[in-house]
This record gives C-alpha cells, sequence and structure tokens, in this order.
C-alpha cells in the first residue's frame, strides 16, 4: 500500500513520490513542478542539491509500504532442518570465501580473452550444491556478510548461491541444482566483454551504451557455447534478463515462454543487484528489496519463483540492520522461521546512538523486556563494525 509521510531531506530515498514541501509553496521555489518520483540515485542527487539550495527542511512524501504480514504468509510451515548450528555456519562461511577466489580467478581468466574449462570449478559448484540441499537457508545468509571489492565476482557467486537454495527449496533433482548453481555462476560472464569505463560507469548510462550493456546476454550465452556447455544448461545465462510482461531482453519473452532457469535468474539476479553496493547506488536492506519486488511481482517476476524466494530469505535475512523499539540498533544474526517478524538480533548501538558491546537478544523468546523490530534500516546509513560481522560468523549459538 501507498502511505503518505513527512521526512527530513536526507530521509529522502530513490523511488519516493514527492507531493508536496513542508512551509514553503513549491511556487516560491525553483522546483518547476512539486510532484514528481525520484527515479535514480543521480536523480536524488539533483533533487537533495535543489532542496538545500531552495532552503527546504521537510517535505511530504509517498511510499510504497508493503505489510509484513503480506510476505509472512508466502511462508511455509518450519522445519527442524532450517535451524542454524554453529559449525555449519563456519563451514559454509568458508565455503563461500573459497568460492569468491575460484570465482574471480575464473572470470579473469575470461577477461583476458581465455576459453575456460567449466570441470575447474565443479568441485566448487558440486559443494554448492550439497549445502543447498541440505543448508540451503544457512547458504543463503552468508552471502550478505561480507562485501568484497569487485562486485561481479561476489554477484556471480551469490547468484549462484541464491539459484541453488531455490531450486532446491523448489524440489528440484541434484542434477538440475548443480546445473543451475554453474550456469548460475557463469550467469554475467558476458560481462567480461563490455568495456570497463561502461561496466563501472558511476553515472547514468546513455541510450548506446545501456544497448551495449545489455548484449552481456548474448555474449555471454555465446562464449558458454563456445567452451562446450550445452544449451539447455545455460538458460539462466540467456534469460536472466527476461520479464514476465515481455519488457525485459534480449528476447522479449513471456511469462509462459520463460524457462524456470530464467524465471529463477531473474528474481535472484534483481534481489541481490538491490542488496548489493554498486558504483552508481546504494544497496538496500534485504527487507526492503523483498517489500520493493513484491510490487514487481506478475509484472516482472513470476509469482511462484518468488514466494519459495521469500520462503528462503525471511522478511528480515541475516545481515539485516534494523531498528528496535527501544531505540536501539542491531543487525539480524539468525531468523526465527516460526517467528519471522522476531529473530535473533545482535544490538551493538545503545538508544542515544553510541556503540556498545555486542548484546546478542532472541525477540522470539523475551520475557522481560519486550523488544520488536520498527524496521529495516538503510545500510548506507550505518557502519557496522567488522567484529560484529565475525560474530555472526564464528560465534552464533542455538
Amino acid at each position: 500500500m501507498k502511505v503518505r509521510i513527512k521526512i527530513l531531506p536526507q530521509d529522502l530515498k530513490v523511488y519516493d513520490k514527492v507531493i508536496d514541501f513542508v512551509g514553503v509553496s513549491w511556487l516560491d521555489t525553483t522546483f518547476l513542478k512539486h510532484k514528481f518520483v525520484i527515479k535514480d540515485k543521480e536523480h536524488l542527487d539533483k533533487v537533495l542539491k535543489k532542496i538545500k539550495n531552495n532552503g527546504i527542511k521537510e517535505l511530504i512524501v509517498e511510499r510504497e509500504v508493503l505489510e509484513d504480514k503480506k510476505i509472512e504468509a508466502l511462508l511455509p510451515e518450519v522445519k527442524e532442518e532450517d535451524f542454524i548450528d554453529k559449525k555449519s555456519l563456519k563451514s559454509v562461511s568458508t565455503l563461500y570465501k573459497e568460492a569468491i577466489v575460484v570465482t574471480k580467478s575464473l572470470l579473469n581468466d575470461v577477461r583476458a580473452g581465455k576459453l575456460i574449462d567449466v570441470s575447474e570449478i565443479e568441485n566448487i559448484t558440486k559443494e554448492i550444491t550439497a549445502q543447498a540441499i541440505t543448508r540451503g537457508n544457512l547458504l543463503s545468509s552468508v552471502t550478505k556478510l561480507r562485501d568484497y571489492d569487485d562486485y561481479t565476482f561476489q554477484h556471480s557467486l551469490n547468484v549462484s548461491i541464491f539459484a541453488a537454495s531455490l531450486a532446491a527449496k523448489l524440489n528440484k533433482d541434484k542434477k538440475f541444482i548443480e546445473n543451475i548453481t554453474l550456469s548460475a555462476l557463469l550467469h554475467d560472464v558476458g560481462k567480461m566483454f563490455i568495456p570497463n569505463e561502461i561496466l563501472n560507469k558511476p553515472g547514468k548510462l546513455t541510450d548506446e551504451e545501456f544497448e551495449l550493456m545489455k548484449k552481456h546476454v548474448t555474449y555471454g550465452y555465446e562464449y558458454l557455447l563456445k567452451v562446450g556447455m550445452k544449451e539447455s544448461d545455460i538458460k539462466i545465462c540467456l534469460e536472466h534478463h527476461e520479464r514476465a510482461d515481455g519488457s525485459g531482453y534480449p528476447n522479449g519473452l513471456k511469462d509462459e515462454e520463460i524457462s524456470i532457469e530464467g524465471k529463477i535468474g531473474a528474481v535472484v539476479d534483481i534481489y541481490d543487484a538491490l542488496t548489493s553496493q554498486r558504483i552508481y547506488k546504494p544497496k538496500i536492506s534485504p527487507a526492503t528489496a523483498l517489500k520493493m519486488m513484491m510490487g514487481w511481482v506478475d509484472k516482472h517476476l513470476n509469482r511462484k519463483i518468488f514466494e519459495f524466494f521469500v520462503a528462503n530469505t525471511g522478511i528480515y535475512p541475516v545481515g539485516t540492520i534494523v531498528l528496535l523499539n527501544t531505540n536501539e540498533i542491531g543487525i539480524v544474526g539468525k531468523v526465527n522461521y516460526s517467528k519471522l517478524t522476531q529473530p535473533l538480533v545482535i544490538i551493538f548501538k545503545n538508544s542515544k546512538g553510541q556503540d556498545i558491546p555486542p548484546l546478542s537478544v532472541d525477540l522470539g523468546k523475551q520475557t522481560t523486556m519486550l523488544r520488536k523490530i520498527i524496521g529495516p534500516i538503510d545500510p548506507n546509513k550505518i557502519s557496522v563494525p567488522k567484529h560484529i560481522y565475525s560474530l555472526i560468523e564464528e560465534n552464533l549459538d542455538q
């Protein structure tokens, strides 16, 4: 649903619709109109500069807000195997770090003009598959615990992990999961053939640059065929930018024409892109991303696939920074699949915004002080100490 709220300029976000200025008539400003949508990060920066120059202190915006209950209704009954233990978390975290090294080496070889030997990464993809089948929720959790220097490498691995976990949730067989894990790891291999000045451009791409960027899909697909991969095994590479309403590329396929691999690819690619720091836009919280994506169901995303994806991640995924009703700030350390709005939270700032020794609170097991989550916090506005992430990875007990 859409709500109208009064905010400070610094709280303005991409996709907000500006309705009015508080205490200032738009006729007395340099704005040509007072109702407009913030299109992207570049537009946001221009608007904020204009707001400052016009002395605007507060504004009214219309914002899409989807209730947690709508997402929570998509979640299945909790299963015993969904709960996380410290040993499993540490082993999966180690696998992730090893896979980053392999992915980086692989894509650098492609960038250098080499023909890769796909068999060299089969061991990693088989390990990811095994973890996806037995610990899919845990495997997905580690994707947001670390930020690496190069978005392309981490994004490729994250999409592979999310795709594997989602395929396992859909009860696909082991061979299917292995194939989608491998092809998802290589889904953006075509970007290695796009000039770096376009790939890493901080501003908005021109129409010509965007048309060239879109070619990464066919470049990658053709490259994977060249190195010996089967056409039937690399559908996610060709179709992850297709959209349910036919507005995607490269072939403008509609929902019924897109393969299951393509539908999975679209969901996980968008989710990881939204929740990752990019050169041209800040990341958003996992919870905010899920709510935003729910608004794209049936138009851009397949409903069934999205619903299963929510089942795999929860409302407040591990790594989500949250504000509590006590005005304390914490980070989600573990999802409580029986009480999705009450995860385990590691509090690291007190009500005054001061850093404190980490305090782990299971919101689903409180008996005295009843803390609850007010909502996610923009991860770009809060610096989380590195030892907090280490605590999630290495020292989290049941």
